[in-house]
């Protein structure tokens, strides 16, 4: 069957391009494997330097070319500082409208045309359209928040996907673990992909894949495992809205030592092809080849996957450290700290969850009405209290075995590593951030109405000894809330608290500058 499989120029953004020598240097360096790899972390010989170099101005490029607000927006989830809008129906209506005709002009010759003619309710069902273009909002084109012309090409390329893996007897079926192979369930159960527990600061799901821990035997086994583990997702709290965290590790003996550029690819169209607004993507790797499969990765997601993408180069300290950095809660990886086995405690019960769903369903049996949130205080994790439930139990937790292990007690080493991270911040809500990108962020708001309440006071302060006093009085008064005044350090990339001073004259200075624009 002949079906359509390229876009329209107008529905592809400008897109930066890597060198031709990045890219078949890369691909010749990576076949060959002429590099020895001794210790912890790969040293970039100086032929290999430029191919770093090459990727990280690509990210930096895929920023640059965004609208200044999409450009702010990226910047702010990839923090996990974000806040979500609430949707207008009124827009989502005439969105949704104008996603029905850009369907019915490219549906021809697709299986997204077979899908509709096999089951109609299905495939229009309004509520799993409106899952597509909840995955394509803040892009350039799009209107009010939403791009019904790429949400329109992501749904013929979801079918696309879903014929590929499952077959035509699928298309308008729900997908359940029955659907994937016995070696694919077993590859599954084994936790190279995993959901984890816990949320980012933002409340975010995390998703995480373990590379060098894969025992897919191949790339469409795994392709069908993210396809049910993504799908089962849908009614979870907050994953259509707020968007999905992913974190790609392969450190230490966390490598992936198998996947090749040409299998990547097909791999990244088929998750570009998912329903799900991915708010940050988070490679971890200390291998220079890893550079190469991601150059693979981002050259066919869309721009946007690029300017929410951060690689972490390093070690597994450092790689834990620039992902707190990010508001992933330290412990939340599923890493053994004593050996190189991965921890499947959660994994298991959300995996037996899932079976037992899919078992109701199949019987058309009620099914217990479950809150499908995952809950993200870690500080529960971290005591070993954490609730794995969804809300009524279908299976219950193992008692004696927390879902991660209470890494101040596992070792010298894991204490040390816990000293380490505990130095470092994060940013929450409530925090003030320095920076254009951070205009919108909550805490920035909140104290732009804090110091519009106190400017005439402020001006009512009679000298400039009075006016220090009374910013200082007011900066205590705020940091007694609990906010922080933070800044992002220009070489480490770390959030860091400034001192009294600086915050203080940072507040005397929006206080003149709001005075200026009322004259």
């Amino acid at each position: 069957m002949e079906h359509t499989t390229s876009s329209p120029r107008s529905f592809m953004l400008q897109r930066p391009h890597f060198p031709r020598s990045f890219c078949t240097d890369s691909r010749a360096a990576f076949e060959c494997g002429k590099v020895e790899f001794t210790g912890a972390v790969s040293a970039f010989p100086d032929q290999l330097m430029s191919e770093k170099e090459d990727l990280d101005k690509y990210l930096a490029n895929s920023m640059s070319i965004l609208s200044v607000k999409d450009r702010e927006t990226a910047l702010e989830e990839v923090n996990g500082i974000a806040s979500t809008e609430p949707e207008d129906p009124d827009t989502l209506d005439h969105c949704l409208q104008e996603f029905d005709e850009h369907l019915m002009r490219l549906k021809q010759g697709t299986y997204y045309e077979v899908a509709e003619k096999m089951d109609p309710d299905y495939v229009r069902d309004r509520d799993f359209r409106i899952m597509f273009l909840r995955a394509n909002r803040y892009a350039s084109n799009g209107q009010h928040g939403y791009d019904p012309k790429r949400a329109a090409w992501q749904m013929k390329n979801f079918f696309d996907t879903k014929h590929l893996l499952f077959g035509k007897d699928k298309l308008v079926k729900d997908i359940t673990l029955d659907d994937l192979d016995e070696e694919d369930k077993h590859s599954f159960q084994r936790g190279s992909l995993q959901v984890l527990p816990v949320r980012d600061t933002a409340g975010r799901l995390i998703l995480v894949n373990i590379g060098g821990r894969s025992h897919f035997q191949s790339i469409e086994s795994e392709l069908r495992a993210k396809f049910y583990m993504f799908m089962s997702l849908k009614n979870v709290e907050g994953v259509q809205e707020k968007g999905i965290v992913t974190i790609r590790y392969c450190v230490g003996q966390y490598r992936d030592e198998k996947s090749d550029p040409n299998s990547l690819s097909l791999h990244g169209k088929g998750v570009s092809s998912f329903p799900y607004h991915w708010a940050a993507l988070h490679f971890c790797c200390d291998d220079y080849r890893q550079y190469t499969l991601l150059r693979t990765l981002f050259t066919v997601f869309p721009t946007e996957f690029a300017a929410r993408a951060r690689v972490h180069f390093g070690t597994h300290l450092e790689c834990l450290y620039a992902l707190r950095s990010y508001g992933i809660p330290e412990g939340s990886l599923p890493l053994s700290p004593t050996n190189a086995k991965l921890i499947l405690d959660h994994h298991t019960l959300w995996y037996q969850k899932q079976r037992t769903r899919d078992i109701a369903r199949s019987r058309n049996e009620p099914i217990i009405k479950c809150n499908e949130k995952m809950e993200s205080d870690h500080s529960q994790i971290s005591s070993g209290n954490f609730d794995v439930s969804f809300g009524k139990e279908i299976v219950d937790a193992p008692a004696h075995t927390p879902p991660f292990p209470q890494t101040h007690n596992d070792s010298n080493i894991c204490y040390r590593t816990q000293q380490a991270l505990d130095r470092f911040i994060f940013p929450r809500p409530c925090d003030v951030l320095y920076g254009n990108a951070y205009k919108l962020h909550a805490g920035n708001l909140r104290l732009r109405e804090i110091l519009a309440q106190h400017a005439n006071d402020y001006e009512e302060a009679c000298g400039r000894q009075a006016k220090i006093e009374f910013t200082a009085q007011l900066l205590r008064n705020i940091k007694a809330t609990g906010t922080r005044f933070l800044t992002q350090d220009k070489s480490s990339m770390q959030w860091i608290e400034v001192t009294d001073s600086i915050a203080r004259n940072r507040i005397a200075k929006s206080i003149r500058n709001r005075r200026r624009n009322w004259r």
